[in-house]
């Protein structure tokens, strides 16, 4: 599935891509334009604006409106719709954050003078977009979305 994910939704985007997930965003774009690109490239539109999902469906563009505030309930209404099992978040299948490009596993002795020292020492595995060159691991901020899935495998 290809997801096209309105300004108002930054970090369900950013979730999105974490798991594997080609979501493109856009901030600031034209509503013609959002839905013009979602259909020329068949990607469903996640969004929390009522009259750009309506625009969207009378343009047979598929998409879905969340409606909620609380983040995992906003993922819930995305898997609802789109019947996706979340497992885990891996290193392996994220796309980068920053610009929803692949990410390929790279050698630690390759970015040694790229990243904080502490992180070298603490991770083994590592991670870089194809496109933007951004290095990934596995740290903290990982666990605390597994942990993000687990709340939402439990309410699902």
């Amino acid at each position: 599935m290809l997801f096209l994910v309105d300004g108002m939704l930054g970090n369900i985007v950013k979730k999105l891509r974490l798991f594997g997930l080609d979501s493109e965003y856009f901030s600031d774009i034209d509503d013609s334009k959002l839905i013009e690109k979602a259909k020329n490239e068949n990607r469903i539109i996640i969004s929390r604006d009522r009259h750009l999902i309506d625009r969207a469906k009378k343009n047979e563009v598929l998409s879905i409106y969340v409606e909620k505030e609380n983040e995992i309930e906003q993922f819930l209404e995305i898997l609802e719709t789109t019947h996706l099992q979340l497992d885990v978040i891996s290193g392996d299948a994220a796309r980068c954050t920053k610009c929803n490009s692949t990410t390929s596993q790279i050698s630690k002795l390759k970015i040694g003078n790229k990243i904080p020292q502490r992180v070298l020492e603490f991770n083994d595995k590592f991670w870089k977009c194809d496109k933007c060159e951004q290095i990934y691991w596995e740290g903290t901020h990982i666990k605390n979305l597994q942990e993000f899935v687990h709340k939402i495998n439990l309410t699902s």
